[in-house]
């Protein structure tokens, strides 16, 4: 029997038994059928048991034939201002990876970058992590790899026939992980960085009625790229793939990654707009009293509205006359509007259920310890569980118990909800934990050990440094 199979009926199986044997002393009935609907749902989010966007509409279909809601209160997390945000993101995305200015970006880092490997190397994670932030981490790490393995092999020869010393294979694993790596920790950086950073906003607004805006997230996730970048790269170049090599060639690097020429119409029109769209995000605090309308996910459409109507300036005789076309955007990631929808659904009924009261209630232990070990065991916990589970689901299933836990120990939930929701996009150590991961050991230069060592290493340094950063923020404010 595959995973798959196996998760489908434990997943049916669970949720038959748990219906059968009854709420436990605590918990109101609409609070234990929620949970055994939860664990229905996680165990097929988990195996892949049906498609994740298929898994993400039960909610609408279950909660009201169970009685937990109605079907319209179901459906308007469907329709969650925040997945405007996710939609419009990805146009804008879309449009940055058509016009070539993602390489353009990557090549014009790391030219400039010094010619130690370990710089290299650096440099080629910095411009990964900046390029995620805005851009789809699969799509980042799909752009940058060939650039990697073009850079690794004009520090090691490009003869791939030849014998290699373990420092020259360990700067090859290390780079071709770098990429993976990077591209994961760059998404925590923006709102639309990641599709699980917009679930975090639209539980944190629904759970505790606090609006997170682009710039409130900015606090929480540039501080974590910021010192999560160099932890990673430090954790490659000297922990678990250490290497010493000499100096590459310039000359050889340049005419490794190769050219792209001048800026062309298209790819300064396309920049204009993605900046206009950063800088109303940063000022959307200041136009709000103007514009009582504005919003993150109104700036996005507005953003992305603008890629479909500006003309392109390509004089090329067959060239695209505006800037994105509707056969570029059938690249949009729509099963994610249905997936975090199911989330937000669910969440939602987790929190008016009890249910995440009760559990906070049951994990009293982990309630009474001090704010710092608390984010820390939150976030922990949520990075190892997202190895093998899915990034939405961890965020959703975690972060009510969180916000619950927060409230047992006298603590501002914001912290500790963020704590789960960012922790739920680590997942470094499985090759099969992200998109970025899998591709990255499908090159062949990584060895499971690799992966694992270098990935849980990071897990856990990066659960210390999302602890402390919620920390801070929370606490200076």
């Amino acid at each position: 029997m595959t995973l798959a199979r196996g998760g489908f009926w434990l997943g049916i199986a669970l949720f038959a038994v748990m219906l059968a044997l009854g709420a436990p002393a605590g918990l109101s009935d609409k609070g234990w059928v929620t949970a055994a609907l939860t664990v229905l749902i996680a165990c097929w989010w988990f195996t892949e048991a049906v498609p994740v966007a298929i898994t993400g509409s039960l909610p609408f279909l279950m909660l009201p034939l169970l009685g937990v809601a109605k079907a319209d209160a179901v459906a308007a997390n469907y329709m969650s201002p925040i997945l405007f945000l996710v939609l419009g993101g990805s146009m804008v995305g879309l449009a940055f990876e058509k016009w070539n200015l993602h390489r353009r970006t990557a090549l014009f880092v790391i030219r400039r970058s010094s010619t130690a490997p370990s710089m290299l190397l650096l440099s080629v994670m910095v411009v990964t992590a900046l390029l995620s932030a805005f851009v789809n981490n699969s799509a980042t790490t799909v752009m940058m790899l060939p650039i990697a393995t073009a850079t690794l092999l004009a520090v090691i020869g490009a003869d791939e026939g030849a014998e290699r010393t373990q420092d020259q294979k360990n700067f090859a694993a290390a780079m071709v992980i770098a990429v993976s790596f990077a591209s994961n920790i760059g998404g925590f950086a923006t709102p639309i960085g990641t599709p699980v950073n917009p679930i975090a906003i639209g539980l944190i607004e629904k759970n505790l009625g606090v609006h997170v805006s682009f710039v409130d997230w900015l606090k929480f996730g540039l501080p974590f790229v910021v010192l999560g970048i160099p932890a990673c790269w430090w954790i490659l170049s000297r922990v678990t793939l250490p290497f010493t090599l000499p100096r590459a060639d310039r000359d050889a690097v340049s005419h490794a990654i190769g050219e792209v020429g001048p800026m062309r119409t298209p790819e300064h029109r396309v920049l204009a707009i993605v900046l206009l769209a950063a800088l109303a995000w940063v000022l959307q605090p200041m136009f709000e009293p103007l514009l009582p309308g504005i919003t993150d996910a109104g700036i996005a459409v507005a953003a992305a509205l603008a890629m479909f109507v500006t003309p392109s300036g390509d004089t090329r005789a067959n060239g695209p006359k505006v800037l994105l076309q509707w056969d570029d955007a059938r690249n949009a990631p729509f099963y994610l509007i249905v997936l975090l929808g199911g989330g937000l659904a669910l969440a939602d009924a987790v929190v008016k259920t009890g249910l995440s009261a009760w559990l906070g209630g049951e994990m009293g232990a982990v309630a009474g310890l001090p704010l710092l070990p608390l984010l820390f065991v939150i976030a922990l916990t949520c990075s190892l569980v997202t190895e093998v589970a899915s990034n939405v689901a961890t965020a959703t299933i975690f972060m009510p118990i969180a916000v619950s836990l927060a409230t047992a120990g006298g603590y501002d939930a914001v912290g500790p909800a963020l704590a789960a929701g960012l922790a739920a996009s680590l997942g470094f150590a499985n090759p099969a934990a992200t998109s970025s991961n899998a591709m990255v050991f499908s090159t062949g230069r990584v060895r499971m050990a690799d992966m694992l060592k270098s990935g849980l290493l990071f897990d856990v340094v990066g659960a210390g440094l999302l602890a402390i950063v919620c920390y801070l923020v929370v606490s200076s404010q």
